[in-house]
């Protein structure tokens, strides 16, 4: 898949996700959210710069469940548009939201996604794979993220 494939997969996966509220407790799971409800609040996933989504990178760790699937899409197109400038780490911020922590599996988070959403992101998360694999680097797990997606996806057709 071609990285513009890519970026039209995952505007059509998100076409018509929900948005999740504009209240503070729709947005944020945590009264410290350093700005995050500020920054989204009234906005669609659409049209955000690549320098405010790093800026607001942390996001992805304190939104909501709602939140984090509905804002999800401007963070990967944001990573597509600017890999190596830019968006710098919110590819790794991704990854690391679909996998285990010390405070569990992310299980919950998984669970509201829908079949097109889930292959997006597993898409995602494989077209990361191969793009920064290379020998002696620190792996930031996408291929693991991947899985993880790709499980639920498998779980949520055989239902």
């Amino acid at each position: 898949m071609t990285q513009a494939e890519l970026k039209a997969a995952i505007e059509a996966a998100f076409a018509g996700t929900p948005a999740p509220g504009e209240n503070f407790e729709d947005i944020s799971a945590t009264q410290w959210d350093e700005g995050i409800v500020d920054y989204f609040k009234g906005t669609t996933w659409r049209g955000h710069g690549v320098r405010d989504l790093r800026h607001h990178a942390a996001a992805l760790s304190f939104f909501t469940d709602k939140a984090f699937r509905y804002w999800l899409p401007a963070f990967m197109l944001a990573e597509l548009d600017d890999p190596e400038g830019e968006a710098d780490i919110i590819a790794e911020y991704i990854a690391s939201s679909f996998l285990p922590s010390e405070y569990g599996r992310r299980d919950a988070r998984l669970e509201q996604f829908s079949a097109a959403e889930l292959e997006a992101i597993a898409a995602f998360l494989m077209h990361c794979a191969h793009s920064y694999s290379q020998p002696g680097i620190s792996d930031p797990h996408f291929s693991e993220a991947a899985d993880i997606v790709r499980g639920r996806l498998a779980a949520l057709t055989r239902q």
